[in-house]
């Protein structure tokens, strides 16, 4: 087996982003006779993980050995064709999934862990989130005695989406404790109701 190794940098290693390329001389994996006739089929290349710290990268070194295995190679005329179709929407299927439309954290203890830290003084940035939302809707929530508090637009490319809301009043003001009602409209699929506690 022939192996090709572009060096882009010139510096005779092997390094990240790198690529080695397997070359053979013809359909039925023989070796090339020259360089020229020579025909590049798989390759092979390293990246950094990016979740590890630089001090934990281990680049190749000499007596590694990487094995690549594969049972039949590709030949003349031979491909392989990968068929997607376009994302659907179904309609019956949104409407049933408006009933798991939820707020996380319910009931809100006055904080949770999502929340960014603050060394200023008070509570801080207060958050709620309106889980499993159609592609887009209207989020309107009330007061118990009916009294419209705040107005949502959500709007995404999928569903099963989410929406943060502040905990803040359309006025301006953070809300006070106690039980609030959420209606979702998503316009041509239905609307949902639902409560959420906001505890002091």
């Amino acid at each position: 087996m022939a192996l090709v190794f572009f060096d882009e940098n010139a510096n005779a290693i092997l390094d990240y982003d790198e690529a080695i390329f397997i070359a053979v001389g013809d359909s039925a994996g023989k070796p090339a006779t020259s360089f020229s006739k020579a025909r590049f089929t798989w390759s092979l290349a390293f990246y950094k993980d990016t979740l590890l710290a630089e001090e934990d990268q281990r680049p190749p070194a000499v007596g590694d050995v990487y094995r690549i295995v594969t049972r039949k190679p590709f030949r003349t005329n031979e491909s392989v064709a990968f068929q997607s179709e376009a994302p659907g929407y179904d309609a019956g299927m949104a409407q049933q999934d408006l009933n798991r439309v939820a707020v996380v954290p319910n009931p809100y203890p006055g904080a949770a862990s999502w929340e960014p830290a603050t060394t200023s003084t008070g509570r801080g940035v207060r958050r709620v989130y309106f889980i499993h939302l159609p592609r887009k809707c209207e989020i309107r929530i009330y007061t118990i005695a009916g009294r419209l508090v705040q107005t949502l637009k959500h709007e995404s490319t999928s569903d099963d989406g989410e929406e943060a809301w502040n905990l803040v009043s359309r006025d301006g003001l953070d809300i006070a404790y106690g039980v609030y009602v959420f209606h979702v409209d998503a316009e041509g699929v239905g609307t949902t109701i639902g409560k959420f506690a906001v505890l002091k």
